[in-house]
């Protein structure tokens, strides 16, 4: 099978237009955008497509995908024109760390399940590094520092656990949680905005903990609970519009009455 990017002709056609839009006679917008900025749209668009796929919106799915490679090959053009490195040697030390860290299908090695594929993945990653005659890191170390900061405790939490850092009982979880409660209360009155800021943490951390350790995503609760909320502030808003009122005019009162006749009405569904 020919692996030249000539084979998908559409492929090439959307890099010709990408080259013509960063080129002399192209777009002054596209020709100004850095590395950095690439990346930042990419992370947008990535946030863009978990959202069709989460809605099962196929058709969607097509489009926010077409817009991730869009800015994947972006990047990869302001390297390519940097002299770093062009899409074909990217492909290929992508398929090379592919086939290295997958040895139980491309080497001898046997997985019999997920658990001992990824170990065979962290045991050649980490081997890779010692060959680099990097240190070994930290536990913690090479957690991304720009994952969102549900994401990335969940990561810390779950690295941790695994060596055995970790809660016996959920009753554990709970006492800390109450603890870190209580710890806001004791600081509030002290008006210390950084200190309430560093305890407010604390108790994010807590109850993130808390949903790893049930065995709840706690990304995707908070995802269902703020759609959920969404929702239900729309049946308020649509509520008061039929009685002529805006938001601004509500009372406080007037408004959880109309929250509470709509989650209740949700209940007896």
């Amino acid at each position: 099978m020919e692996n030249s990017i000539t084979s998908f002709p559409e492929l090439s056609q959307l890099l010709d237009t990408l080259r013509h839009l960063r080129g002399e006679d192209g777009c002054p917008w596209d020709r100004k955008q850095t590395l950095a900025d690439m990346c930042r749209y990419l992370l947008d668009e990535t946030y863009e497509l978990q959202d069709a796929v989460l809605d099962d919106d196929r058709a969607e799915i097509k489009a926010e995908l077409g817009d991730v490679l869009f800015l994947v090959l972006s990047c990869n053009l302001i390297l390519e024109d940097s002299g770093h490195a062009t899409l074909e040697q990217v492909a290929q030390a992508a398929r090379e760390k592919i086939v290295r860290r997958h040895p139980h299908v491309f080497g001898d090695r046997e997985a019999n399940n997920a658990e001992e594929s990824l170990r065979h993945w962290r045991d050649i990653k980490a081997q890779e590094a010692t060959d680099r005659g990097e240190p070994e890191p930290h536990l913690l170390q090479n957690i991304p520092k720009s994952l969102p900061p549900v994401r990335r405790a969940v990561t810390v939490q779950n690295k941790v656990a695994a060596v055995g850092f970790e809660w016996e009982t959920v009753d554990g979880v709970f006492d800390k949680l109450l603890e870190e409660t209580n710890e806001i209360r004791e600081v509030l009155p002290k008006q210390d905005p950084a200190r309430i800021e560093d305890e407010v943490g604390d108790l994010m951390f807590s109850v993130v903990n808390l949903a790893r350790f049930l065995g709840v995503d706690p990304e995707r609760a908070l995802h269902s609970t703020v759609a959920k909320f969404t929702r239900r502030f729309h049946e308020v808003e649509t509520e008061l519009r039929k009685r002529q009122r805006t938001l601004e005019e509500a009372s406080l009162e007037e408004m959880d009455a109309i929250w509470d006749e709509v989650k209740g009405r949700e209940a007896g569904e």
